[in-house]
């Protein structure tokens, strides 16, 4: 997002070409350390780790925070690693703008050729605008809809779905944003409860279960988020791409307050498999060092991703062999959690 803070701010670096992984980006003359070291190397293993407890003890001992939720709507089973934590969700929240602007075409009768003024591009179509918001994480655009949609409207959507851990002010106006990052840079490591574009993956990957339900506002509205989505895939995987089907929306921070840093990225997304069957998962991680830049952080959270999915595959191929009971597929296995830092 646009963010200006008159005299610290030299540099604004938005739009990282990550496949829809938005990036807010400070950038400061003479920024001293920060004080916490950067010096932190990322070794990924050769490939995923598909144990549980392999990959929680991996994560356990790095030095940034790292949390996902994911299920298998197929057979119900679960993973997860601090899925209740409310964390930054960056421009993940733009799904949020999205369900108003179809919410509006179908219950208000809004014509979605109706063209807005969009900063740098000039008039552009509800739709074009919205093709900008999440295929590009344009920030201009989603600020555009926000305010032609009602930012108001936009922000009651988690709660309308039912999705209680997701702040009131899920999509802020960037003074409300700029105020929010600095209450993280400067407090402590987890987040105070309520902070605005704040939200667990656990309800991050429930809007995209919800959807694949048909039960985002509607079920004319759910199809056409669907075909939206699907319109935009997302290349969130490296051993799954190609075969799998990733959709869904990235989020990507850095906020420099020097010496100290924020930095973060996350998506949330639904996976469709070759035979049909469809996983949600939210992963994100926070608190990333300044030598891990957005490509590497990147690349780790796809090795997170396909870990986290190699895992349900294992789980699922447990039960279809009859290694699992009724129960143990339904009740939410492997939560993942490392000790408090």
């Amino acid at each position: 997002m646009k963010i200006f803070a008159a005299g610290l701010i030299l540099g604004l670096v938005v739009g990282i070409g990550l496949g829809g992984v938005g990036s807010v980006r400070w950038a400061r003359a003479k920024a001293r350390r920060p004080e916490r070291s950067s010096a932190v190397a990322v070794i990924l293993p050769a490939k995923p780790i598909e144990n549980a407890q392999a990959l929680a003890k991996c994560l356990d001992a790095l030095p940034y925070e790292v949390g996902f939720f994911a299920k298998d709507l197929e057979t119900g089973r679960i993973t997860e690693r601090f899925g209740d934590r409310a964390v930054c969700l960056a421009s993940m929240v733009k799904v949020f703008c999205l369900t108003e602007l179809y919410r509006q075409k179908h219950e208000e009768s809004l014509d979605v050729s109706t063209k807005i003024g969009v900063p740098d591009h000039g008039d552009l179509s509800l739709t074009a605008a919205a093709d900008l918001m999440i295929g590009q994480s344009d920030n201009a655009a989603t600020h555009a809809l926000a305010e032609f949609l009602g930012r108001v409207n936009v922000n009651r959507i988690p709660s309308l779905l039912g999705l209680d851990s997701l702040s009131g002010n899920i999509l802020p106006s960037e003074a409300v944003l700029r105020q929010t990052l600095d209450k993280r840079i400067f407090g402590g490591r987890h987040a105070a409860a309520g902070l605005p574009q704040h939200g667990t993956a656990r309800d991050m990957a429930g809007f995209f279960e919800r959807l694949l339900d048909k039960k985002v506002i509607s079920e004319a509205v759910s199809e056409d988020l669907v075909e939206f989505f699907s319109g935009h895939p997302m290349p969130y995987s490296n051993r799954y791409a190609g075969t799998y089907n990733f959709a869904g929306k990235g989020g990507n921070i850095l906020w420099t307050r020097p010496p100290k840093h924020y930095a973060m990225m996350g998506w949330n997304l639904f996976v469709t498999k070759p035979s049909g069957g469809r996983l949600v998962l939210c992963v994100w991680g926070e608190w990333f060092p300044q030598n891990l830049d957005p490509e590497k952080q990147t690349e780790f959270l796809k090795f997170v991703t396909d870990s986290v999915i190699g895992i349900l595959e294992g789980q699922a191929a447990a039960v279809f062999s009859g290694g699992g009971t009724a129960e143990r597929r339904h009740a939410g296995l492997h939560h993942l959690h490392a000790p408090f830092r």
